[in-house]
């Protein structure tokens, strides 16, 4: 039997002004009559730039990858911080209790900012190349080629959250829908394999489409708040293995890190010499990344040193992140964002996202998504030269500080394993590597051993009740 899902159709009838928040505020107050979406929001250069800002504004929001998807849920799912409370939001996350209402409640929130984005992604896409407005056939490529970027990025993380783990066993199973194309019709479930198959036709599009996209060209100056052609490789690389196909994932992975002058790894000057602005985020390395103009109520409500045990996302008065970055201090990660608190908890804290005075630094807003440090560790891991894993591991090691190389390759996998920890604090990544290596024992700040069992079910976020039911 399939699974029709219920999203595309009432977040595109309901929802489709989205694409135009933050800046593009105004269109909201427009009658969505006949022509609206054709003659008015895409009328101009300047508004179908807005309209893109708009996509990038929406995953920015705290309800997605400005804070639940990266600083604060999946890290606690992953046991990153310690929760001072037997109840609560933040206490069923950390025990995978996803049928608490509110639990359920976000999860569905996400569900559905997830797919409104896609449905305004798709009225893009079909709409633009339409639309005489000025822009130049390349232009509207550019464009385009975001977008469908960003509906396989969206998909992937739908993917990632919502199905199983990829296996031979499960890639066949009911999954998520794979909405492409503009239509009111309810959407089917596909299984992981197909969706993987429609994500990777996507980033095919995306690639060539982004052909002359200003990264490749250098004809402007290059910026990593957009979905430029090196994150669509990137994401190519993280698909792949997800899959399993690690052939695959190696060449995307060595394409950017190609790249590598594009993203220079970030220098101790930038982090410690850098007067009142340190790098904390070691932003000159990131791919792509997302703005979020509330980071730092956040960084000050959920991590700030002055909340109390109950509030704190912190590791607790044991310093259990010194378990994770080995007590080594040279290590950039460790002491740049974990320092001890100048006032109220006398412990260390996390101030990655902490503010820096000059308005003008790009990446003050920004919270990372994809950095080439990652794309090392996917090369370290897929390819088959042992030598060659192991220089890919120890090249991010070197920039991060850290004396002394890996040089059993015995231990890459749990060297590998170290490294997500260490590398990806606030950055979700580390509940998706959990995932996809379906680890049934991981490191936690919650209990007094250190070790959290996790079963297979604590892996899969449940689809909201509303796609599914009645089917």
């Amino acid at each position: 039997m399939k699974i029709k899902s219920k999203s595309y159709t009432y977040l595109f009838l309901g929802l489709l002004g989205l694409m135009t928040l933050g800046s593009c505020q105004k269109w909201l107050d427009v009658q969505p009559e006949d022509r609206f979406t054709k003659d008015q929001v895409y009328n101009s250069a300047s508004s179908v730039e807005e309209v893109v800002n708009g996509l990038y504004l929406k995953m920015g929001e705290n309800q997605l990858y400005g804070n639940k998807l990266t600083l604060t849920d999946l890290e606690v799912m992953s046991h990153r911080f310690r929760i001072g409370t037997t109840s609560g939001y933040y206490y069923d996350l950390k025990e995978h209790n996803y049928e608490q209402k509110d639990v359920k409640n976000s999860f569905s929130g996400i569900w559905t900012n997830m797919y409104a984005i896609i449905a305004n992604i798709n009225d893009m896409i079909n709409v633009l190349p339409t639309v005489n407005n000025g822009l130049t056939e390349q232009d509207k490529a550019q464009y385009i080629g975001q977008a469908t970027g960003l509906r396989a990025f969206i998909h992937f993380d739908l993917l990632r959250l919502y199905g199983p783990a990829y296996t031979d066993e499960t890639k066949g199973m009911s999954a998520i829908p794979y909405v492409n194309k503009l239509s009111t019709d309810i959407q089917p479930f596909l299984s992981s394999e197909m969706v993987i198959a429609n994500i990777l036709a996507d980033i095919k599009k995306a690639k060539e489409l982004l052909k002359n996209d200003p990264i490749l060209t250098g004809d402007v100056p290059f910026k990593n708040n957009y979905f430029n052609y090196y994150a669509v490789v990137a994401l190519e690389a993280r698909v792949q293995q997800w899959a399993g196909n690690k052939e695959a994932a190696l060449v995307a992975a060595k394409q950017v890190i190609a790249a590598q002058d594009k993203f220079p790894w970030v220098t101790h000057q930038k982090i410690a010499g850098n007067g009142s602005n340190p790098d904390r985020k070691f932003f000159t390395e990131v791919i792509f990344s997302v703005f979020n103009d509330k980071l730092y109520d956040i960084q000050r409500d959920y991590f700030g040193s002055n909340l109390s045990e109950e509030q704190i996302l912190a590791t607790g008065s044991g310093n259990l992140v010194s378990n994770i970055y080995e007590n080594n201090e040279s290590d950039y990660r460790y002491n740049f964002s974990w320092p001890f608190a100048s006032t109220g908890m006398g412990y260390r804290t996390f101030v990655k996202f902490d503010d820096i005075p000059d308005v003008e630094i790009l990446s003050r807003f920004m919270v990372p998504l994809i950095r080439i440090s990652e794309m090392y560790y996917i090369a370290a891991e897929s390819t088959t030269d042992q030598t060659e894993a192991l220089n890919y591991l120890n090249t991010v090691r070197q920039h991060r500080n850290i004396n002394g190389d890996i040089s059993n390759y015995e231990t890459l996998e749990n060297e590998l394993t170290k490294e997500y920890m260490k590398e990806f604090y606030g950055e979700g990544q580390v509940w998706f590597y959990y995932k996809r290596k379906q680890k049934a024992n991981i490191f936690s700040v919650n209990t007094s051993n250190l070790s959290f069992i996790m079963t297979p079910e604590d892996y899969i976020i449940p689809i909201p009740l509303a796609e599914t039911e009645g089917r």
